[in-house]
């Protein structure tokens, strides 16, 4: 009994040899078990310690609990999500977490008892009430005690909704912006016609004063949309920007006097700008166009009257800021706000606010297009806008664009002189699909004298040039027309004279064509609509190329 108490497994007297044989096997089976038990201790071990490590490391949210919805356990990343400790969330039970008003919920504990496991979204809640979007698996499991518990896996999905939306967002603007280009491509054809027909009409009544005059509220109206359909090219980001290093201060100091006229007396402007330049490479036209809908819009959105503030300043946007926003870099920003102390919005209201035609405002006030331009024009720049507002307490916009060098600032360009218009007799190859710019540009080159010949799409224009050969100076092709496009048409012809001279012209800007196409000396680019004017000039200059220095000044005019 000592040696057994000892740890002795067994002993066998010396008159009792017939018990060691079945002494040694027990002992012997008895030490397979012990190495079993162990080797199952470790293992049990070491399963505990996985799970151990996926419960406390998992970037997920985990909860263990009792088919009522008590909570047994939460592991760190929960204590996270739902800002509480484990002995708070083990004490508030599973109704303290999952938002109990969602009709998801249901259906979803429902295909859980039923098959065991489950999986979809549903609307979980914070401590402090707040509500957020949650991907939850859940799978009911059986411990060695026999009784029944469930796990369940949170993922917070909020920043994978907010991806998703700015994707939806970020299509439904293509969608638009490739509608907004088209109806501005045909559109700047139809100005193109009314440019050209005013300036025929002046000419021939030079000395009808009236005519001169209603002609000339023409030309001002379609000089108003022809800057309208520029801005819906920009939104589609299909018209191309003159960019220049600007100062953003100087812009709103320079066009203060202009914004002031845009107020009603019950509103008071203040504009607070940095003394030091703040430089951006941009198109100051279209920059004036932005802070200009910018005010309007805030103007519109106080017809009780109040204040409207407009500063400048410099600022560093980080990465979080960027990806946010979903494209972009981080950096220094040039940077304006537009606020106001008006009506406000609502979110739902703000989740429209840039989509073209989009519009709170009475029939007839508005178009819904100011904004969805300012949001190109700030886009083509690689630069971001972002509002915030809240109904009753006004809105204020910030638009932010890449700083560069104050140093770059560049002087200002001398104003061109404009030569007198010159005609001649050459002939020159037009190819258009639309037929009455077709007509428009016969009569126009006829009236200063050239020789016309009209094609009426791509691949006729080539025909006509291999059937009149030599005898054509130059070409205007469009650069989008049935069959052949412009560039395969000037292509094919070039290989017959490599030193055509073209001018291509379209409703849309250059970027339509490939990125490494270059227009050489002998081919120019022509956005429409045109003036008259611009045309003439340009294809004076064209053919004045092909002219020996003697013969450059036809007697045509």
């Amino acid at each position: 009994m000592e040696l057994l108490k000892l740890g002795v497994r067994d002993f066998v007297l010396k008159g009792n040899l017939a018990r060691l044989v079945p002494a040694i096997e027990r002992s012997l089976s008895d030490a397979t078990d012990r190495r079993a038990k162990c080797a199952a201790d470790e293992k049990s071990r070491e399963s505990t310690e996985r799970f151990r490590m996926i419960f406390e490391q998992s970037i997920d949210a985990i909860l263990l609990t009792r088919t009522d919805g008590s909570i047994l356990a939460a592991n760190p990343e929960a204590c996270r999500v739902f800002c509480m400790s484990e002995t708070e969330i083990r004490c508030a039970g599973r109704d303290a977490v999952v938002d109990e008003e969602d009709v998801r919920v249901i259906p979803l504990l429902a295909e859980r008892t039923r098959t065991g496991r489950c999986r979809g979204e549903i609307t979980m809640k914070r401590s402090d009430g707040s509500r957020f979007p949650a991907e939850v698996s859940s799978a009911l499991f059986t411990t060695r005690d026999g009784n029944q518990k469930t796990s369940m896996i949170i993922r917070d999905m909020t920043e994978h909704k907010k991806l998703e939306e700015q994707f939806r967002q970020a299509q439904k603007m293509e969608a638009v912006g490739q509608l907004a280009g088209g109806v501005a491509h045909d559109f700047n054809n139809m100005l193109q016609a009314i440019f050209g027909y005013s300036h025929l009409i002046l000419n021939q009544a030079k000395d009808n004063e009236p005519v001169q005059n209603y002609v000339g509220e023409i030309l001002k109206a379609s000089e108003r949309a022809a800057a309208l359909t520029r801005s819906l090219l920009t939104f589609s980001r299909k018209q191309a920007v003159t960019l220049a290093v600007i100062d953003i201060s100087e812009v709103m100091k320079g066009n203060e006097a202009f914004l002031r006229r845009l107020m009603r007396e019950d509103i008071a402007l203040k504009i607070t700008c940095t003394e030091e330049p703040l430089t951006a490479m941009a198109d100051r036209g279209q920059i004036e166009q932005v802070v200009m809908n910018l005010v309007a819009n805030a103007r519109d959105a106080m017809p009780n009257g109040g204040r409207l503030t407009i500063r400048t300043q410099s600022v560093t946007l980080d990465q979080e800021f960027i990806e946010a926003q979903g494209y972009g870099t981080a950096g220094v920003y040039s940077s304006f706000s537009v606020s106001d102390s008006g009506v406000g919005m609502d979110k739902e209201v703000q989740s429209h606010l840039f989509e073209p035609f989009y519009t709170t405002k009475e029939q007839g006030k508005g178009t819904g297009l100011g904004l969805s331009m300012a949001y190109g024009i700030v886009k083509k720049h690689d630069g971001f806008i972002t509002v915030y507002s809240e109904s009753g307490t006004g809105t204020i916009f910030k638009v932010y664009l890449p700083t560069v060098q104050a140093s770059a600032l560049a002087g200002k360009t001398a104003v061109p002189e404009i030569a007198p218009l010159r005609g001649g007799s050459e002939t020159i190859l037009v190819g258009e699909d639309d037929a009455a710019l077709r007509r428009l540009s016969t009569k126009v080159l006829g009236y200063y004298g050239y020789q016309v010949i009209e094609a009426v799409d791509g691949q006729e224009a080539v025909d006509k040039f291999v059937e009149y050969g030599d005898r054509i100076d130059l070409v205007i092709l469009d650069a989008i027309m049935p069959k052949k496009n412009g560039k395969l048409a000037c292509d094919e012809m070039r290989v017959m004279r490599p030193d055509l001279h073209v001018i291509f012209v379209s409703g849309y800007s250059s970027d339509i064509f490939a990125e490494d196409y270059a227009f050489d000396d002998n081919a120019v680019f022509i956005q429409k609509p045109v003036s008259t004017d611009v045309l003439l000039t340009k294809v004076r200059e064209l053919l004045d190329k092909k002219l020996p220095d003697n013969v450059k000044d036809p007697t045509i005019a």
